[in-house]
């Protein structure tokens, strides 16, 4: 079973953030790379969603090589994955979703 995946307003205001930081600060380079990890964490999600629970019916998946994870809620009934934030893990506790 193939899942789809949302992403919620939020979240692309977060996917958003994070490349316009990467391309100032960094390169485009590094800003392709971290959109190439989050489009490769998507297919891993499509096939296997069900990653730590941290609560109720949201889960988390921790992007490879950035500071990032990917919160998100799995819609069994409608075979979707609903990104709920792309949250930094460094940004303060208190922010987490």
């Amino acid at each position: 079973m193939a899942f789809k995946i949302e992403y919620t307003y939020q979240a692309e205001i977060d996917v958003s953030k994070a490349i316009d930081y990467y391309t100032r600060n960094a390169s485009i380079k590094i800003a392709k790379s971290f959109y190439n990890k989050l489009l490769a964490a998507e297919k891993v999600l499509k096939r296997t969603p069900f990653f730590e629970e941290i609560y109720i019916d949201f889960h988390r998946l921790p992007l490879q090589v950035f500071p990032f994870i990917i919160i998100y809620k799995i819609e069994k009934q409608i075979e979707t994955i609903k990104i709920f934030r792309v949250f930094h893990t460094s940004q303060n506790p208190e922010k987490y979703p």
